[in-house]
């Protein structure tokens, strides 16, 4: 399972590994609230400040954000994760944004659900197969 939240919210027996995934340090948090610290999952720092200086709504952001998590080693990472996934491990994508809806972190947590599933459908063919 992947699920996303704030840093700011608390730790929850169910969050499993909590993947900080800021270009940036948050504010305020030590290294004991997540487990990792994943800045290639997270835009680059150009992509960022168009964003936050609302030079490109969120709609291009996304598509050029996509663009870079595919077009990098960030990837790799996501099928690492969806890896882990189907092994049983749970994770927690954290930003410091409170509202997912303006956060890339639903963004990278749908990739690793697709990547996820090309893993299951894999794994599904296998298993039918002896």
């Amino acid at each position: 399972m992947i699920k996303t939240k704030s840093i700011y919210d608390s730790k929850e027996k169910n969050d499993g590994t909590r993947i900080l995934i800021t270009r940036y340090w948050p504010r305020g948090i030590k290294k004991d609230h997540f487990d990792r610290w994943i800045k290639e999952l997270s835009p680059s720092t150009e992509l960022l400040k168009q964003y936050k200086n609302k030079k490109i709504d969120v709609q291009t952001f996304e598509k050029l954000f996509l663009r870079e998590i595919k077009t990098s080693k960030s990837i790799k990472v996501c099928k690492e994760i969806a890896n882990e996934c189907i092994q049983g491990t749970n994770f927690t994508l954290l930003c410091y944004e409170k509202e997912e809806s303006i956060c890339h972190r639903k963004f990278v947590k749908n990739i690793c659900e697709k990547e996820l599933s090309k893993l299951m459908i894999n794994h599904k063919d296998k298993c039918y197969k002896y």
